[in-house]
């Protein structure tokens, strides 16, 4: 469902929990989703996932992508005093650096002339996704990773602050 087309015998305006039901009982009620994309602002994505929820759709299976970011920013937890040593894989080169870490590895990497992905540096897009394979860093925000993908050790690199003395970061691994 798109809340702007223009086709005949569409939904028009934007995506209420009417809606929702709507398509997941009656127009698609015999088809079976594995997954659920929304796009739009955080107000409805919230909305339309609760209403999914409530619909028996497990919170893993919608995924999200924001117009804006949010404002909200966790705070840091782990230790940002000092430096860390960091070693990025990407295209299977490994690079090396020594950053402080209240900066974010996204900054630092691109500030060494390291070509890494990214897209939004705003933690909503997931381009600068990455896999840590040793050490530790946390999100200052996290609009799109679910809680199990941070616990298999992924990070949005644009709002990870390293918080031990050594960091290992693979972009290949995702």
């Amino acid at each position: 469902v798109y809340s702007r087309t223009r086709e005949e015998n569409s939904h028009f305006g934007r995506i209420e929990t009417s809606t929702v039901n709507y398509v997941i009982k009656n127009k698609f009620k015999d088809n079976s989703f594995e997954k659920f994309y929304l796009c739009g602002p955080e107000q409805m994505i919230n909305h339309v996932s609760d209403v999914l929820m409530q619909n028996g759709v497990k919170d893993e299976n919608i995924k999200f992508e924001l117009f804006t970011p949010t404002n909200e920013e966790k705070e840091i937890k782990g230790d940002t005093d000092g430096s860390t040593n960091v070693t990025i894989r990407v295209d299977d080169e490994d690079y090396s650096f020594t950053m402080d870490r209240n900066a974010v590895v996204l900054d630092v990497a691109l500030e060494n002339d390291i070509d890494v992905p990214y897209s939004c540096q705003g933690g909503i897009c997931s381009s600068c996704m990455a896999r840590i394979t040793e050490g530790k860093a946390e999100m200052s925000k996290n609009q799109i990773l679910t809680d199990e993908e941070i616990e298999e050790g992924f990070i949005l690199t644009c709002q990870a602050h390293p918080t031990t003395s050594d960091l290992k970061i693979d972009f290949d691994d995702v």
